[in-house]
């Protein structure tokens, strides 16, 4: 077994799950001793209020440099009974290594560091690197913008090179140009101290129906949200991402049973390609209220709680909207509790940049084939952090060891070990490419 794969499977074998803490200092120490044995330079384990972050910097004196980002936390686990085999295992078969964050994102982040090693044991290292490798993506990134302010001027860059978007179902590579933002908020109606026999429902006002009827007036029966304001600073697309739409190859019914729904919202694909990347939307994720089990049971709750989530494009503002938002609510009568859980900003990067141009490049001349280039993800990552406040030009999210197959964030998780082999080759590549292209 060479190098690469151990070290990959070592890593697998310790457990980093944010949401527990789980394992997160052994696999952050795992990190900055990998860093230092492999690369020979220094990495730091740097506090936060919450998981630490791993950072060194690789500098080569070239005239760019490149940030590189990856995270180490992983997943929860359960449910454990649908697993094949023990999720931090690390287990061989036929091919493919199943454990928790083979996919996301551990072996990326192997990958792309033994590509670094390779380029540095040729002295073919032409682009000064930044590692940051994030232990709390997994939970929302909570501290990663404290800590980005607070080490400004050493995570400095030209470009940023996301954890990798992976292969798309017929094997192909994707480069996503970047993520929609995002701002999730928590909608509380508390009208008393207990649930009251519904008798009582003629003299008391129902936070159940109060707070459906506020988070009605959010959207229309086809989705477009109602808050006034919220399309003003919404970029319209240009020819670029028009074309990269019309170029996405989907298949809907494929799509449909990969989702598990019956019926979309629309049926021409091009339609649902522009809705899927481009569209803001408001939706509901949860809703708690009142008597639910066995039976019946006669009450007026006395608490209502709603959790929303606001999927943002270019130019919106996540701080603005939920300005927009708290005078819509107020507007509709309103009175409850309102609490965030995340504000993140979208980011869309031009296909001629070149950090993308290095990354298409790249993956033609090791997947022989053209790549998915896509205008960005429909979901949501910490992109937007190194644009809006470190003021880096160029982002992407490209090369990545995982799947259609690999099961990221579900039991069996598990990556083709051949795919990690060619996410190091992809990444050499990039490195090569990107260093002489122009900025």
């Amino acid at each position: 077994m060479d190098e690469e794969l151990y070290t990959l499977i070592e890593f697998l074998k310790i457990p980093s799950i944010s949401a527990t803490g789980e394992g997160i200092e052994n696999a952050a120490n795992f990190l900055k001793d990998t860093i230092e044995r492999t690369l020979g330079v220094k990495a730091y384990v740097d506090k936060t209020k919450g998981h630490p972050v791993v950072f060194s910097e690789i500098n080569v004196n070239a005239k760019k440099t490149l940030l590189v980002y990856n995270h180490y936390d992983v997943q929860p686990v359960d449910p454990i009974s649908e697993w094949k085999y023990p999720p931090f295992s690390a287990t061989i078969d036929n091919g493919k290594i199943y454990a928790r964050g083979a996919s996301d994102n551990k072996g990326t982040l192997i990958a792309r560091l033994f590509a670094i090693k390779h380029l540095l044991d040729k002295k073919e290292l032409n682009v000064n690197i930044k590692l940051l490798y994030e232990g709390e993506e997994e939970i929302g990134s909570i501290n990663l913008e404290d800590y980005i302010e607070k080490n400004e001027n050493k995570l400095k860059a030209d470009s940023v090179i996301m954890e990798g978007a992976g292969l798309d179902v017929k094997g192909r590579p994707q480069i996503i140009l970047g993520v929609k933002g995002l701002l999730y908020v928590e909608l509380i109606l508390d009208y008393g101290t207990r649930d009251l026999h519904s008798s009582n429902a003629p003299i008391v006002r129902n936070p159940c129906i109060d707070l459906m009827r506020v988070i009605t007036s959010l959207v229309d029966h086809e989705g477009r949200v109602l808050i006034e304001g919220f399309y003003d600073d919404v970029r319209p697309l240009n020819e670029e991402e028009k074309e990269l739409i019309r170029k996405y190859d989907l298949d809907v019914e494929q799509l449909k049973t990969a989702l598990g729904f019956k019926e979309l919202k629309y049926n021409d694909k091009e339609k649902i390609v522009e809705a899927l990347l481009t569209y803001p939307t408001c939706n509901v994720d949860g809703f708690e209220c009142g008597y639910t089990g066995k039976g019946s049971k006669t009450i007026v709750p006395h608490k209502a709680v709603a959790k929303l989530d606001f999927r943002l494009v270019p130019n919106q503002d996540p701080y603005k909207i939920y300005e927009l938002l708290k005078r819509h609510l107020e507007k509709n009568g309103f009175k409850g509790e309102i609490i965030t859980h995340g504000f993140e900003y979208p980011v869309r990067t031009s296909v001629n940049s070149p950090v993308v141009k290095a990354a298409i490049e790249a993956a033609r001349k090791i997947y022989n084939t053209e790549p998915q280039v896509i205008p960005n993800s429909p979901g949501t990552q910490p992109m937007g952090l190194f644009v809006h406040k470190l003021g880096i030009r160029d982002a992407v999210s490209a090369i990545g060891v995982g799947g259609y197959h690999s099961n990221a964030h579900a039991p069996n998780e598990n990556i083709n070990i051949e795919d990690f082999y060619k996410a190091i080759r992809h990444t050499e590549e990039f490195l090569k490419i990107y260093a002489k292209l122009n900025t």
